[in-house]
This record gives structure tokens, C-alpha cells and sequence, in this order.
């Protein structure tokens, strides 16, 4: 993909994030309130309630992954494995549920992934992978404003 087609695909998604916001406020905002804006005698109305509701989850998701894709990167290196078992960055030591992305091999070309730090039972993992080792794993973490 060219530079010029992926900066203007970055532009379009950035421009859509307050739209999307607005949009997702406004789903839960009638939702408060639904008998004020649906009729519950309505079955179309209520098809309506459901599918927005449906809608706006997925207005959200989309959200959280454009903020993601497009947060700052504040730290990035190799995994170490502390005494006490768990996993550091650069004295960061990492917790179960914490959003990392780690460099995957891929037949295309090694690629950042998004995932969490989850546990196994017996040791600390990936929550998309639970058997791959965090062991020296290239990873890096983004800051994400609340």
C-alpha cells in the first residue's frame, strides 16, 4: 500500500472518531430514556431500540481500536521475567489485563499485534496466545487517554 492511500486512510478514520463518539453518546443517552423515544407498542420501534443498542456496541469496539491504532507508543523492548514471575519493560513490571502489543512473525512480515498480559495457571501469557512464551517477546505499550 502506498504511503499516500494509508495517510489517507489514517486521515478519513480520525476524522470519523468524533462522529463515532457522538453517535455511540447518543445511543446511550435514548437508551436511558427509551420509552421517551421508542414506542413499546411498536415492534419496528423496538427492532429500531434493539439494533441501535447492537450498533452502538459495535460503534464503541470501533472506538477503542482507532484510539489504540492511533495512541502514542511510550515504551517498547523485550520482555524480562522478574523473581517474582511476572514480566517487565524497562522496570514496568506488567499485570494481568494490561494491553500490550508484541512483534508476531507472519508469512507477510513481522507485524505488532494487540493483545493483553493474561495467566495460564502456571505462568504469565498472551490472552490471545496462552501458550506463547513472554520470554525476551518484543512488545510495546501505548499511552491511551481515559
Amino acid at each position: 500500500m502506498s504511503e499516500s492511500m494509508k495517510n489517507q486512510i489514517r486521515e478519513k478514520l480520525e476524522n470519523l472518531l468524533p462522529q463515532i463518539k457522538k453517535v455511540t453518546h447518543m445511543i446511550t443517552d435514548a437508551e436511558e430514556s427509551w420509552t421517551t423515544h421508542y414506542d413499546q407498542n411498536n415492534p419496528e420501534d423496538l427492532y429500531l431500540r434493539g439494533m441501535f443498542y447492537r450498533i452502538g456496541d459495535m460503534l464503541d469496539d470501533a472506538n477503542r481500536l482507532l484510539v489504540q491504532t492511533f495512541a502514542e507508543v511510550v515504551d517498547e523492548g523485550e520482555l524480562i521475567k522478574q523473581p517474582n514471575g511476572r514480566y517487565s519493560l524497562h522496570e514496568r513490571e506488567l499485570t494481568s489485563g494490561e494491553p500490550i502489543e508484541y512483534l508476531a512473525p507472519d508469512d507477510d512480515g513481522d507485524r505488532w499485534v494487540l493483545s493483553r498480559i493474561g495467566h495460564n495457571g502456571q505462568d504469565y501469557c498472551l490472552e490471545t496466545d496462552r501458550n506463547f512464551s513472554l520470554e525476551e517477546l518484543r512488545v510495546r505499550i501505548k499511552y491511551i487517554p481515559r
